[in-house]
């Protein structure tokens, strides 16, 4: 392989870990999906440090914590204080340390770091899905390179158009980086924002794969089924995001088919991962972190999909090793064999050769004011400003449905835990950024106006 290999990064929006069958879904239709992993490594085992888009795209795409860079929740971008702000300014980027090694860098489809109707910063090319993302099947102003442009049609099929149309016509004398942002596996899930053609698969599906949905106490599910006896509704919603995953799966085989075609594959690094999870009615809710009042960290919403098909890694092998999107970023710069930036904390760990050895260290993450660390059998839950406090043994109770934190037989457990989790954030935290201080209030409170206090706070953050 040259030393600098092509790279692709694909970063789909609400892709759950268990949502292909290479991670178990028996009823899923995902054959590209099934092809990456037969030809490449997959990972069991991943973790998102914040279970919602903004902060988790920007872990991915820096390498550094929400309390590092400042972004806490997703970015109400249709407000212009909050889209004209620039929510990396003075963070190194992943796409910044590619092109100043010589990689041609391009972006197709979903941003949602600010400014999202330009192209970012030290990308050479951009097809953007703007400041209002929109749904799936519609009219829609895309920015292309700078430009608007609108089109109909499938935003998942106009995205890898144009990433294609960017591989095509890149310049051939430098490595390219391509990061390739799908929505499809976004809200809204109900079926008839889905290609027909795609929900059609699942006309019989049974889901037997997911929970029987009970509503949790703290559901606070906008726009999604409520009745647990409405099993027609709920079945609507699960055939469009099934839908969803395998039009993904259609359009990543297009780009697999292409670079295959081009005899490109032996130069070009594919990585297909999500920032964060997703439920459709796991533990009562559908969504993510943000899906429940408090805000959740539950498997479902911080478990991702990972693959990788590298030349010079393994083919149609799982790794058991737990990592998480700080390792992602180490691990791309790593395969680059790009250094990392000396002037910046980094968290992550890479795994492009540890991938097949344990991992000691705890993994941690954050939402708010909510911090977590866990290790292979616990996860210990922190509200700072709200209650409850957790404890999750996942091994024996991997659905987290017991919650050890007031059991004294685990209060020393929980005692080492803290003081780890502590430690953690006082080497990868800045004080003005910190979670802990910067929005601790908008999207805890049970008011149906919570997106007014979230839009309020994305503000004030941005005049700082």
């Amino acid at each position: 392989m040259n030393n600098q290999p092509n790279i692709i990064l694909f970063l789909t929006d609400d892709h759950a870990a268990w949502a292909s069958v290479p991670y178990g879904n028996s009823e899923l239709i995902t054959p590209n999906f099934d092809r990456l992993a037969q030809n490449g490594l997959r990972f069991s085992n991943v973790n998102t440090p914040c279970p919602v888009c903004s902060p988790a795209r920007a872990c991915i795409l820096t390498g550094q914590t929400p309390s590092q860079i400042g972004i806490h929740d997703w970015l109400y971008e249709t407000t212009p204080e909050i889209d004209n702000h620039l929510w990396l300014k003075g963070h190194t980027t992943l796409p910044m340390i590619l092109q100043q090694a010589g990689y041609h860098t391009i972006l197709s489809g979903k941003w949602h770091l600010g400014q999202s109707d330009d192209t970012p910063a030290s990308f050479d090319q951009c097809f953007g899905t703007g400041r209002n993302q929109g749904a799936h099947q519609e009219t829609h102003t895309y920015s292309l390179n700078n430009k608007p442009t609108t089109l109909t049609g499938s935003k998942t099929e106009i995205i890898t158009d144009h990433a294609l149309d960017f591989l095509k016509d890149r310049p051939k004398d430098k490595p390219f980086f391509l990061n390739i942002g799908y929505i499809g596996t976004h809200s809204p899930y109900h079926e008839s924002h889905h290609d027909p053609k795609f929900v059609d698969l699942y006309k019989d599906a049974t889901f037997s794969d997911l929970p029987e949905y009970h509503k949790h106490p703290w559901a606070k599910n906008e726009g999604f089924p409520y009745d647990e006896s409405d099993t027609e509704q709920i079945n609507a919603h699960r055939r469009g995001y099934y839908a969803s995953v395998s039009e993904i799966d259609h359009h990543l085989g297009r780009v697999m088919d292409y670079l295959e075609e081009t005899n490109q594959l032996d130069n070009t690094i594919i990585i297909y991962t999500s920032d964060h999870g997703c439920t459709l009615g796991h533990h009562g809710f559908w969504g993510k972190g943000n899906s429940t009042r408090p805000l959740n960290v539950y498997e479902t919403s911080i478990k991702v999909p990972l693959f990788i098909q590298h030349p010079d890694l393994p083919k149609n092998e799982t790794s058991d090793r737990p990592v998480d999107h700080y390792d992602t970023f180490n691990t791309i710069l790593d395969f680059a064999n790009t250094p990392l930036p000396t002037n910046t904390n980094y968290p992550g760990i890479s795994y492009a050769t540890t991938y097949n050895q344990p991992r000691k260290q705890p993994r941690f993450g954050e939402y708010g004011d909510l911090r977590f660390i866990q290790t292979d059998q616990y996860k210990l839950i922190i509200r700072y400003n709200h209650k409850p406090n957790e404890l999750f043994d996942l091994i024996t109770d991997p659905d987290e449905t017991n919650n050890l934190f007031n059991d004294p037989q685990h209060a020393n457990t929980i005692q080492q835990l803290l003081a780890q989790l502590e430690s953690w954030y006082e080497d990868y935290q800045t004080p003005q950024y910190s979670g802990l201080n910067v929005l601790d209030q908008p999207i805890h409170n049970d008011s149906e106006s919570w997106r007014d206090g979230l839009r309020e706070k994305n503000i004030q953050h941005a005049k700082r």
